[in-house]
């Protein structure tokens, strides 16, 4: 009786120890796979962007431009139209 005992307290013992390594070992390979995939999306944001060499990006419009500009635009001509079935 004592064996038998004895051999499921090792048993369950062993499984519980697999279980948490294989715990570990999974989420570390799903943490890497993420980091992976999210580097990938930024590279693909990175290229998309025109993030290359000699490439110039924009993030300051001068206010007297942006006034111009909107002097220059106004609203176009109303042109009239007819609809025409088929």
């Amino acid at each position: 009786m004592g064996f038998i005992f004895k051999f499921l307290l090792i048993a369950i013992a062993l499984s519980w120890i697999f279980s948490k390594l294989l715990q570990f070992f999974l989420r570390s390979k799903l943490s890497q796979f993420v980091n992976h995939a999210n580097d990938l999306q930024r590279e693909e944001e990175r290229r998309r962007r025109g993030g290359g060499k000699g490439d110039v990006n924009v993030d300051h419009i001068p206010r007297e431009y942006q006034e111009k500009r909107s002097k220059e635009i106004k609203g176009g001509d109303y042109v009239d139209y007819e609809e025409v079935k088929d």
